[in-house]
């Protein structure tokens, strides 16, 4: 079944122009059919049979919560579902890896991961019968209907990154007591959960960014700091799952509580507190850098992906307050502010007053440090 590309989507501010960045707005309401979406969803976990049991299919499938309409609500049905899909099947390798292979030497881990990756580098046969591999290859093959060549590498080389990262975490835990250090555990975690893999596929239905723009390193920045804030988004809403479920990828408001916290820190068991400055400074860092980058070159297409992800941090900000994936004691779809160890507050609202070169000061993490850096004029050669 042919995709249909909605690069020509509306993201305007309803005046013919294009809404300003300086906040995050609110994501685009989702589309009636989300629902839908999420029983075809689950319909292809079960034929796959991705879910490990009706526990756990139950959680996944309730959890899903219309995650794909909320990211990119301006995509058709074809590609909303094929987003769904992907996330039904990030959702269930990540609870399998959790859940089912604990004790995986690394050298079996990274043999599972290659061949998922060998997978959809050739789908032309499939590469035996593993339910995972299967489901995904059947990914695959959808993405190759909505993408160009170009595009389809380019999520091809993104889940390199995914599954190593997972591999990684999976196979080579650290030794008790030794907690990872900030910079390492964002660098790994930006890639796990697919969070740098999702913005290829939603450039591929919203933007279609031609390679000199994807390359830019500004767009490169900005693509990073929107994986960012959402990994940051999800670890603050997942922690009382993960603390329950004893996650083996930790989560950094736990990490942010230990020893290897940056700078001066955090008192003990203000976690939380950390975790949400940080995604604060990056998100202010994203606004600030998209609004200078908006500004030129004025190309429509660069607009357009600054709209593709904006709508993705915003999405999966709104998903995870509703998600009964990570607050499985309220209705799927009520919103919710999470509370960490000690903390008596939630994270705080999308903008509060901070000042003025809050953006402009990188947090003493190196790993991310060059988002602040980058310049936001366009390069010489544009």
């Amino acid at each position: 079944m042919p995709g249909t590309r909605t690069h020509e989507a509306d993201h305007t501010d309803g005046r013919g122009g294009h809404a300003p960045p300086e906040r995050l707005p609110r994501p685009k309401a989702p589309c009636p059919g989300g629902a839908d979406v999420d029983a075809r969803s689950a319909e292809f976990m079960n034929r796959f049979g991705l879910g490990g049991g009706p526990e756990r299919s139950a959680r996944m499938t309730a959890g899903l919560n219309r995650i794909a309409v909320r990211i990119a609500p301006y995509a058709d049905p074809f590609a909303a579902q094929l987003l769904s899909d992907f996330a039904v099947w990030v959702f269930a390798f990540d609870d399998h890896c959790d859940e089912d292979f604990p004790s995986l030497t690394p050298t079996e881990m990274l043999t599972m991961v290659a061949r998922l990756q060998r997978t959809i580098e050739a789908p032309g046969v499939p590469l035996g019968e593993d339910p995972f591999g299967l489901a995904l290859r059947d990914i695959r093959l959808r993405v190759a209907a909505i993408a160009t060549p170009v595009q389809v590498r380019r999520w091809v080389d993104a889940m390199r990154g995914y599954f190593l990262a997972e591999a990684g975490t999976g196979a080579a835990p650290a030794a008790p007591g030794t907690p990872q250090d900030v910079s390492d555990y964002l660098l790994t975690r930006l890639h796990s959960g697919a969070a740098l893999a999702v913005p290829v596929l939603l450039d591929a239905v919203g933007a279609a960014l031609p390679a000199p723009l994807w390359e830019d390193p500004r767009i490169r920045a900005l693509t990073e700091m929107a994986a960012g804030i959402v990994v940051v988004d999800t670890d603050i809403h997942s922690f009382a799952k993960e603390e329950q479920r004893g996650s083996r990828s930790g989560n950094l408001i736990a990490l942010l509580d230990g020893p290897h916290r940056p700078g001066p820190g955090p008192a003990p068991g203000q976690g939380l507190q950390a975790a949400t400055a940080l995604r604060e400074s990056i998100t202010r860092r994203f606004l600030d850098l998209g609004e200078q980058t908006a500004k030129a070159p004025a190309d429509p297409r660069i607009q357009r992906y600054l709209d593709v992800l904006t709508q993705y941090v915003r999405g999966v900000r709104d998903w995870c307050e509703a998600t009964s994936r990570y607050h499985p004691g309220q209705p799927d779809g009520a919103p919710h502010r999470p509370r960490g160890a000690g903390a008596a507050y939630g994270p705080p609202d999308d903008n509060p007053p901070t000042p003025q070169d809050a953006a402009l000061t990188p947090p003493s993490i190196a790993s991310i440090a060059w988002w602040w850096a980058v310049d936001g004029a366009p390069p010489a050669s544009a």
